[in-house]
């Protein structure tokens, strides 16, 4: 019967057995020696139009892009709704103005720190994705001023009846 002791002793035997029998097997390859080059005569032509060329750049766009324009499309979102569902719809122009004016002045009520923590969200988030060359096209108005353009707007309407 084979003991533990002989089983360890047979395992260890085999383990120093295969290290030391393990043929070397590091592949070794030759390089050949490069040719002579070939030469080959040109002729130099002058050309009329030389052709520039313009180094190719690859433009990498910065992945974050997509984070920063979601973030300002919920915030402009976000102040206009507000602007809606309060002022805008009962065509409440005085509101509009009075709320614009507490905004603007750092107001502690609660809608205008709401408004401007959004605000800065978006001119944070703004600047960031400029710095980063993203594509700004759909936010070229902030949303305060397209409030500002909502309230003369109905001044217009206003004015006219």
């Amino acid at each position: 019967m084979l003991t533990p002791i002989k089983m360890c002793f047979g395992i260890v035997f085999l383990i120093i057995l295969t290290g030391c029998v393990q043929k070397h097997t590091e592949v070794t390859t030759t390089i050949p020696k490069k040719q002579n080059p070939i030469i080959k005569k040109e002729t130099n032509q002058i050309l009329k139009n030389p052709i520039s060329k313009s180094p190719v750049t690859k433009h990498i766009s910065y992945k974050y892009c997509y984070k920063h324009t979601k973030i300002m499309r919920y915030a402009s979102e976000y102040i206009e709704k507000e602007f809606e569902k309060g002022y805008f719809i009962q065509k409440d122009i005085v509101g509009a103005k009075a709320q614009l004016f507490l905004i603007e002045n750092k107001s502690p009520s609660i809608f205008a720190q709401n408004i401007n923590a959004a605000q800065e969200s978006y001119d944070k988030q703004y600047k960031l994705a400029k710095d980063n060359k993203c594509n700004l096209k759909k936010f070229a108005v902030s949303p305060l001023s397209k409030v500002k353009n909502t309230i003369k707007s109905l001044e217009k309407e206003k004015a006219k009846k």
